[in-house]
């Protein structure tokens, strides 16, 4: 599990902290492939899966997949799923929800088609299905 130190920072530098990382999501000055290797360098895999099952669970959820078959996919905690859902009930996840939407014509559209389609039966490798 990721740690962030129990020093309180000022709302200020968290500010400064959230707007330098977003435009470095989002800036144009980079090609894909930069900013995919300048992640990869940033982010421990820990945080990358922690980050891509947030998002691809919020994406189910939005679609009206239940929190246990989301739970289950993503081996996610019934918790985990259970907020989740709850907050994008409360609307608290409508700017997540929108990327997500986003997303999904892309990359995780597809990885989302794949992990819902049942798997092949008795011994057929599913790795195809993930490319």
């Amino acid at each position: 599990m990721p740690h962030v130190s129990s020093k309180q920072m000022s709302d200020n530098a968290l500010r400064e902290i959230s707007s330098f990382l977003f435009s470095a999501i989002i800036g144009q000055d980079m090609t894909k492939k930069q900013q995919h290797a300048a992640f990869n360098e940033l982010l421990t895999q820990t945080e990358q899966i922690m980050l891509g099952k947030r998002l691809t669970a919020i994406s189910m959820l939005s679609r009206g997949i239940s929190p246990y078959e989301v739970g289950r996919k993503l081996c996610l905690s019934p918790t985990t799923t259970a907020k989740l859902k709850l907050k994008i009930e409360q609307g608290k996840l409508s700017n997540a929800q929108k990327l997500c939407d986003i997303l999904r014509k892309g990359p995780l559209g597809r990885y989302l088609h794949n992990l819902l389609k049942p798997l092949p039966r008795y011994g057929t490798s599913p790795h195809h299905l993930f490319r």
